[in-house]
């Protein structure tokens, strides 16, 4: 054919446009990370915890965060532990604005440098890297029956070198719930219908301040220092019950404040080290008036309170090896010292009254090691085992919890993950005392002294699709698990509620996550649960069962995108009947709307918020089990609808300077 030969020539093209869709989740050693600051963008959240509710197979279940597929799940900031409780921890990201958080990890079997075990969500914060004066001021109303609200405000002081941050939160809560019961309840032969509606009130301040400071010595090399600061002072209380059995009225008073200082040094080599201190104070004065229907009259006044000072310190080194190869190793140790009393006074009538102290001490050792394997390709594993003294009054157990991820990453486009990991929860120190509490004349609430730790064993495998469809089986069995369920007294007309270690929980099933868009004006994901619950306990009083459940629940996310600066929200939540030990829990529908709007260059936002739409979001719950017979209804003013208004102000003034590393903050 001879040679060809090609000219070059110049052509001018109109337009160039490059089309990319933004991966839902990247896989990075084992972990699957989000953005959240991107998933944010179109829905209507306004603060880092909201945020988390709307990360894939995530869920607020009654004012906890659950993970699909997993038995429990533990939020710990910048991969280390806290002495603070999950719901401190929870009013602490409620105050923290979403531009302060630069990356969210997900792990169904959490590494033990976190000191923690099972299902985490690690919320990594963005360190100093830049001069920068920024802050936001916001203010929210809430109208559910009651009116109430909140005001916030963070700033943010930050150069190369150093950080600081305030966080500063004032929340006005008032809350009314109402609760209609009707109880079958057979005493000695007898038959008794019950029936009473009880309405919760509630009303108080919470005031929330956090204090942080970050010092880099290098790009290494940094420290951080956090005070962290809840108070609730007068906190009121009220229960009124009215019904053909007892009309009564309880008053109750609470103090609390709780304190919280962090120390986290984070070396160049792999050496992490830190520690936190939590103090928290309670106190709380309950005075019960009940008039029954038979002429009885029953009173007291209660004097009570708590006090718990926890510390914990601990150290991890790792080392990078050749061949890709890591090792860490690590040490922990937790003290916690709790006092609890309630002292009664002014006694009247058949009611069982009791002073009670304790004075509990609870101390935790751990140590592990750990090997893992990172590839070129992507592909990483890591096995550790974890072992444990943990000892609390007369008890004393010696544990150990082995865990193991493997990620295969064959393409981005095809991601296989399989995760096994060990998990303990332990029950509240006011749940292992002796006392007991009257929520009205006819309900009480018992502590159960003995109370043991639950102990989870999870296997998890999944299939990450196009970085975005996401495929998850799931097993789980918890030997030991402990919940609160009702029992009517065979030796007194008393609704009995109380915490009993069950022989096991078990759960297995299948997870499915798929997002869809169309254009750029929806953003969808459909989220799909199937899974068999199996439960049983040889100890329940007089009653023991084993029962086993189907369970399907669904949750279908839609984000509207009407222009650059105009969202709207549409979430809709369905779960079929489920079981909790003797309680049959009804069907769970929630609808969830909303709409945002930013304006003045994104520094201004308004939103609006209404939750639970059709007020079905509460389940109605019955009893028909060996004698037991029981109707619940707390359905009543689940609607919220609220209102969120937010300034941001101030921004960076770039310099020149070294990027800091932060491929392994967090880890």
């Amino acid at each position: 054919m001879g040679i060809i030969q090609l000219q070059p020539k110049d052509y001018a093209l109109n337009e160039v446009v490059v089309k990319a869709e933004r991966p839902l989740v990247k896989v990075e050693d084992g972990r699957l990370g989000y953005n959240l600051t991107a998933l944010a963008e179109s829905h209507v959240v306004n603060n880092a915890y909201e945020a988390l509710t709307r990360l894939p197979g995530i869920q607020e279940d009654r004012g906890t965060l659950t993970l699909a597929g997993a038995g429990s799940l533990t939020v710990i900031l910048n991969g280390k532990p806290t002495t603070m409780d999950a719901g401190q921890l929870e009013t602490l990201l409620r105050n923290t604005p979403i531009n302060r958080v630069e990356k969210v990890e997900v792990m169904y079997s959490a590494p033990p440098e976190y000191h923690v075990r099972g299902a985490v969500v690690n919320v990594v914060l963005k360190r100093s890297n830049d001069y920068a004066f920024q802050g936001e001021i916001s203010a929210d109303y809430k109208n559910k029956y009651f009116n109430s609200g909140n005001m916030k405000g963070n700033f943010r002081l930050s150069t190369p070198k150093m950080a600081f941050d305030v966080l500063y939160g004032a929340n006005n809560v008032k809350n009314m719930e109402y609760i209609d019961l009707y109880s079958r309840h057979t005493l000695k032969g007898e038959l008794y219908d019950i029936t009473q509606n009880e309405q919760l009130r509630s009303k108080y301040w919470n005031h929330n301040l956090r204090t942080a400071f970050e010092y880099n010595f290098d790009d290494k090399n940094n420290i951080n220092i956090a005070y962290t600061g809840s108070y609730t002072p007068d906190q009121y209380n009220n229960s009124r019950t009215n019904g053909n059995y007892q009309t009564s009225n309880v008053d109750k008073y609470i103090d609390t404040h709780m304190n919280n200082i962090m120390l986290q040094y984070h070396s160049g080599f792999g050496l992490d080290i830190g520690g936190d201190y939590t103090r928290y104070i309670s106190n709380n004065n309950q005075s019960l008036l009940a008039d029954y229907t038979d002429g009885d009259l029953s009173r007291f006044s209660m004097v009570g309170g708590q006090r718990i000072e926890r510390y914990s310190v601990y150290a991890d080194q790792k080392h990078q090896l050749s061949k890709e190869w890591n090792l860490g190793y690590g040490v922990s140790y937790r003290f916690a010292k709790d006092r609890d009393f309630q002292t009664y006074s002014q006694v009247t009538g058949d009611i069982h009254t009791q002073d009670t102290y304790s004075d509990l001490k609870e101390q935790t050792a751990g140590f592990y090691v750990s090997l893992g394997r990172n590839y070129a390709s992507g592909t990483s594993f890591s096995i550790s085992a974890t072992g444990e003294y943990y000892t609390i009054g007369n008890y004393h157990k010696w544990a150990v919890y082995p865990q193991a991820s493997l990620t295969y990453l064959k393409t981005p486009k095809h991601i296989f993950q399989l995760s096994l990991s060990t998990d303990k929860t332990y029950p509240s120190y006011w749940d292992m005392q002796s006392s007991v509490s009257y929520l009205n004349g006819y309900t009480e609430l018992w502590g159960t002294p003995g109370l043991k730790p639950m102990t989870a064993y999870n296997l998890n495998g999944s299939y990450i699709l196009k970085q975005k469809y996401i495929f998850n089986l799931f097993f789980m069995h918890t030997s030991d698990y402990f919940v609160q369920a009702p029992y009517q007294s065979t030796e007194r007309l008393a609704l009995i509620y109380k915490n009993t270690n069950w022989n096991y929980m078990q759960l297995w099933g299948v997870n499915l996550i798929l997002p869809f868009k169309a254009g750029n004006w929806l953003d969808s994901r459909l989220t799909m649960t199937g899974m068999q619950m199996h439960q049983r306990c040889d100890n329940f009083f007089d009653i023991p069962f084993d029962r086993r459940k189907w369970l399907f629940s669904s949750s279908l996310d839609n984000a509207f995108k009407i222009n650059k600066n105009l969202s709207f929200e549409l979430i809709g939540n369905v779960q079929t009947p489920a079981i909790q030990g003797t309680f049959d829990i009804g069907t769970v529908f929630d609808l969830t709307a909303g709409v945002k709007w930013n304006f003045a260059n994104d520094k201004i936002s308004l939103s609006a918020r209404c939750n639970d739409i059709f007020n079905e979001g509460m389940p109605k719950t019955k009893v028909r089990f060996k004698g037991q017979y029981l109707d619940m209804n707390s359905a009543a003013y689940s609607r919220a609808f609220t209102v969120h208004f937010s300034f941001r102000f101030g921004g960076y003034k770039k310099k020149e300077i070294k990027e800091v590393d932060t491929s392994r903050f967090g880890m």
